[in-house]
């Protein structure tokens, strides 16, 4: 009964009264326990993704698991489960979550700064962890002020750092084309970190009443170290997010002496499945074409690029002692509307960057077709010139009446019995078989066996000499745009910054109380305290001096 004494209201939040389901979602997302277990699911998804090859041709995985395991995997996405929305949707609640618990917890280190009082009232030093009481000689306001500064002070070997600094940072910028991203991420960044390391101490001092109050803090930035941290993780995020909507990796094959501008995606970018009106709002690096060649790949596309890529030359070395590959490279030229922009010789780990898309060196194969065997070929008491015919063909000797007839090559050749057969599609010990007439007569035939000259036919007083076979031959180009990668690199240079405040600063704080002979000495750390500890001691030997402790 509402008169009945004793009777109280219901509290505000019990059963009452129903609870907000926004507030519930509010804590829910202010959990420290839900940033664990987020980091704790990604790790593990990240793990699975590294164990399943993602974006693999269907052959590879139907020979790596059973057909009930591919469909298992194929509803779940782990194929290309850094695409799915279950994996957007996690990204999406650890950015929510470290978004929330920083709004919630960055104001409290504001007032923390802001609310520190210089100076020590009496009784006030038994608030603190750090405290001493002593009795010193005359001056004690003075040494109690020096030894204060000194605390405060920047140690010497910062400006090492320093000079060590801005040389790393002069040649990174002199020996480096960077983008204003790129500077920012490997200059501007850690700059900033070493600038912070300059700031030292401001010693306040006052005086009432005969009773001089000192108090300096250093350190107080680093209270920010951990929200640099979730900052960073956000700017990584937002980098992935970018590389997955806009970004793409693909394929293409470019035989030797031809031309291609369209690449085989691996998988569809994402932006093509925004509706159009959206995805053209924003910049594209290609157009997007459906089974261009014809053939049936399952719908995956390719994409038509705004130049084209050209292999001018295709060489490989191998290994004396296995003939087994050592090094290929690719002579690559850039065209745009036919008219060669750009050419250079790639090879493995070292890209051809056109519009920030990289083509790196990857794979090589035959095209198939036949090639050109390239031949140097010096008539008696005339000049070398450069002759190309393909097997079958024959070619005249400019200046003279022979013709010379390629009738066969043989790449990597053996002799089983008495005949030479083809070991393997490598160019590792080519051989090839000439006929040369001179108006209607034969003037030589055999075999030229360009690593083994002690077996060559005799030609006749003909300086021949093999260069190449050339246009039989396909380079393979992983072909790949990331625009998200510099916010990504950005993000880790935060993220190294944030993990160096958090573990390895602290925001330390030192009162001083002196009147007359007496110097009471109170100080405070929010971490690190077992390494303050020893410096507090040192504090009070300096300001003590002779004196005796009481």
């Amino acid at each position: 009964m509402a008169g009945k004494k004793g009777t109280a209201p219901p509290r505000s939040g019990g059963p009452g009264r129903k609870a907000d389901p926004l507030s519930a979602v509010y804590r829910g997302l202010n959990s420290i326990h839900l940033t664990v277990f987020l980091f704790i699911v990604l790790g593990v998804v990240s793990i699975i993704g590294t164990l399943i090859e993602q974006g693999a041709d269907p052959a590879t995985y139907a020979r790596r698991y059973s057909p009930a395991t591919i469909r298992l995997f194929e509803a779940l996405g782990l194929f290309d489960m850094y695409h799915t929305p279950w994996f957007f949707a996690l990204l999406l609640l650890l950015v929510l979550n470290l978004t929330v618990c920083t709004l919630e917890r960055l104001p409290k280190v504001f007032r923390i700064l802001r609310g520190v009082k210089p100076v020590l009232e009496p009784g006030d030093e038994k608030r603190y962890p750090f405290a001493d009481r002593l009795r010193v000689g005359a001056g004690a306001a003075e040494r109690a002020e020096r030894a204060l500064r000194r605390l405060g002070r920047v140690p010497p070997w910062i400006l090492v750092l320093d000079a060590a600094a801005l040389a790393a940072a002069a040649v990174v910028t002199l020996r480096y084309s960077l983008n204003p991203m790129e500077f920012t991420a490997f200059v501007v960044i850690p700059l900033l970190y070493v600038a912070l390391l300059n700031t030292g101490g401001r010693l306040v001092r006052s005086e009432v009443q005969g009773t001089v109050y000192l108090f300096v803090q250093r350190g107080g930035w680093s209270r920010f170290g951990v929200y640099v941290t979730h900052a960073s993780i956000l700017v990584i995020f937002a980098g992935a997010i970018t590389g997955n909507l806009f970004g793409f990796k693909g394929f293409v094959a470019v035989p030797e002496g031809q031309t291609q501008n369209q690449i085989f995606l691996r998988q569809q970018r994402l932006v093509d499945l925004l509706p159009p009106a959206v995805a053209s709002a924003f910049p594209s690096k290609g157009t997007l074409v459906i089974n261009a060649d014809g053939h049936d790949h399952g719908d995956r596309p390719f994409l038509a690029l705004p130049f084209s890529i050209r292999c001018n030359d295709f060489s490989v070395t191998y290994y004396d002692d296995t003939g087994r590959p050592k090094d290929y490279k690719s002579d690559l030229s850039v065209l745009r509307d036919g008219r060669e922009v750009l050419r250079k010789t790639i090879e493995v780990n070292d890209p051809l960057v056109v519009d920030d898309i990289y083509f790196y060196q990857s794979s090589y194969g035959p095209t198939g077709e036949p090639g050109w065997v390239v031949l140097d070929v010096t008539p008696p008491g005339g000049e070398a010139r450069r002759y190309r015919a393909r097997v079958g063909e024959s070619f005249a000797v400019e200046g003279t009446d022979t013709r010379i007839k390629v009738v066969s090559f043989v790449p990597d050749f053996d002799v089983v019995g008495n005949n030479v057969v083809q070991r393997s599609n490598e160019l590792i010990n080519p051989a090839l078989y000439l006929s040369a007439d001179n108006g209607g007569r034969l003037l030589f035939s055999g075999w030229l066996i360009p690593k083994h000259p002690e077996y060559d036919s005799p030609t006749a007083g003909y300086g021949i000499r093999f260069v190449d076979y050339w246009g039989w031959q396909y380079t393979g180009l992983q072909v790949a745009y990331d625009p998200g990668v510099e916010v990504v690199w950005i993000g880790c240079s935060l993220l190294v910054v944030g993990l160096l405040v958090s573990f390895f600063h602290s925001h330390e704080r030192v009162w001083a109380r002196v009147r007359d002979h007496e110097v009471v000495l109170a100080a405070s750390t929010h971490k690190n305290r077992a390494a303050f500890e020893e410096r507090f001691a040192a504090l009070v030997a300096e300001v003590r001096g002779q004196g005796d402790r009481r």
